[in-house]
């Protein structure tokens, strides 16, 4: 009963099988075999035997048994012939199968190589940097002349480096540390250290601040908005009078506990008191007292209004230098001018004793506010504030002599301001500050004691193109009042100090 099957056919019930219709093959089966059985003649009733072909009864025959023991129908026969041809077919397909494998595998090129992947190491290394340079194109107060106090230059109409930064960064899982160096030209070339910090920190999750990091070393100092922004991203060329005045340079060596904690941030830091910009003892410690400083805050998204605010606080102790002894001395100024020494024109000057070094208290309060909004898809709005309340802690503008004035020097300082970014590149802002160093000053004028004003402010208009990642390029225009300069009488009057300069920033 076998026969070769049609190779399509054999094919597709191939496929078939292989794809699961094994019950469509056997249901078939089972219909044939049961329209085989009902075409079988029945049994003669009260025999045992069957009927002719002609319809008659003949004697039952015992046939042998087949070697299975159970005879076999015509549709078991035929399901076994057909199990046996889908199995010869399969077995010849998957020796076709392997021959064009390893045909395939010998036509094909040898695969490079398989070089095993290095792990992630847990240590992050970064170098970066940046170089602003400035051209200065235009500053009313500059003078083709020198100081005759300091011997520096009077004039600003210049091109100068304001700064050329490199700082390397290494994070691990524990610990992280940071040096940082600084080149400028601002009063002659120098290179100085900006920062040197290592910090050990807690920080479980990787998107979040640190929980707790202690950090020592030469850093910013924990206070306010300007203090802290960097220098690479704040969108005006430099910081407002009251920030230079008061925190000059920005970076003091202490130690320091800051962290985050979902919208809370925190910083306080113990500290020498003696930034590197301060104009006494930069970067040094002539006192055991330390400053206390930190900063108390929060950094949020509200829908989509960013908010960033926080208070300030500093407490410490400011140092003044003591005055060595003079002894008596004699002096002749000729009066009359006729060369000749005469009694009347000799005067003794006496001698002073010695005076020792004092220290002297001080303590600021501060407040500053950031909100962010993106008003449309292209432009972003940004409204920030900061106010400064302190009393004897001018550093870098009237430097803080409270020992010396026999009072106390209260400052006081603000800002406003609105940057807008327009698109990725283009941005605009205007800032208006003002500083007062000493808002108890007085003086003496035609024998009267008058109220006199040593305050300055600025208004600053910038608009630049920020080609990010690779830097920005900025024009701002300031108008300074400074109430400082006096007239060929003596008498104050305010000293036209506008200026316009134009920046060149690089980012690495």
């Amino acid at each position: 009963m076998s026969r070769s099957l049609n190779p399509q056919f054999s094919r597709r019930a191939h496929a078939r099988l292989r794809g699961g219709a094994w019950p469509l093959v056997t249901a078939a089966v089972m219909a044939t075999a049961s329209t085989a059985w009902a075409q079988t003649p029945p049994e003669a009733p009260g025999g045992s035997g069957v009927l002719s072909p002609a319809g008659t009864q003949e004697s039952p025959s015992i046939a042998a048994p087949p070697a299975g023991g159970v005879g076999k129908s015509a549709a078991d026969v035929r399901l076994e012939s057909l199990e046996q041809s889908l199995a010869a077919e399969k077995s010849s397909r998957d020796a076709e199968v392997a021959a064009l494998k390893l045909e395939l595998e010998r036509l094909r090129p040898p695969a490079p190589p398989i070089l095993p992947e290095a792990k992630a190491s847990p240590v992050d290394f970064r170098l970066s940097g940046f170089l602003q340079s400035d051209g200065v194109l235009m500053r009313q107060s500059s003078e083709d002349e020198l100081n005759p106090a300091t011997g520096e230059p009077l004039n600003q109409t210049r091109f100068l480096i304001r700064r050329a930064r490199v700082r390397a960064e290494l994070t691990a899982p524990w610990i992280s540390g940071a040096l940082e160096l600084d080149g400028n030209t601002v009063k002659g070339p120098a290179a100085r250290l900006q920062a040197a910090e290592v910090s050990l920190r807690y920080q479980p999750d990787a998107d979040a601040p640190p929980l707790a990091m202690a950090t020592v070393g030469l850093f910013k100092i924990p206070w306010g908005h300007e203090v802290l922004e960097s220098d690479r991203v704040r969108p005006f060329l430099e910081r407002s009078n009251a920030a230079s005045a008061l925190f000059p340079g920005e970076y003091d060596l202490g130690a320091q506990l800051s962290g985050g904690w979902r919208f809370l941030r925190y910083a306080v830091g113990v500290m020498n008191g003696h930034p590197l910009g301060e104009k006494s003892f930069p970067g040094r410690a002539p006192l055991a007292l330390k400053d206390v400083v930190g900063r108390l805050g929060v950094d949020t998204q509200l829908e989509r209004v960013g908010v960033r605010a926080g208070v300030s606080y500093l407490v410490g102790h400011g140092f003044t230098r003591g005055v060595a002894a003079t002894k008596d001395q004699v002096t002749w100024r000729d009066i009359n001018e006729d060369g000749q020494v005469q009694l009347p024109e000799i005067q003794i000057i006496p001698g002073y004793p010695a005076q020792a070094s004092q220290s002297f208290s001080r303590d600021a309060m501060g407040a500053d506010l950031t909100v962010t909004v993106p008003v449309t898809e292209r432009v972003t709005l940004q409204a920030l504030g900061e106010l400064y309340w302190a009393s004897n802690l001018d550093r870098g503008f009237q430097v803080a002599n409270p020992v010396g004035a026999g009072r106390a020097l209260r400052e006081q300082g603000y800002l406003v301001g609105l940057t807008a970014q327009v698109g990725p590149h283009l941005f605009a802002g205007v800032r208006y500050d003002f500083y007062d160093p000493d808002r108890d000053a007085s003086e003496v004028r035609n024998g009267t004691q008058v109220v006199r004003t040593n305050a300055l402010s600025t208004t600053a208009v910038v608009l630049g193109a920020r080609l990010a990642p690779y830097g920005r390029v900025m024009v701002e225009y300031d108008h300074n009042t400074n109430a400082l300069a006096r007239t060929t009488s003596g008498a104050p009057t305010t000293l036209p100090d506008d200026a316009l300069t134009v920046r060149g920033e690089v980012v690495f």
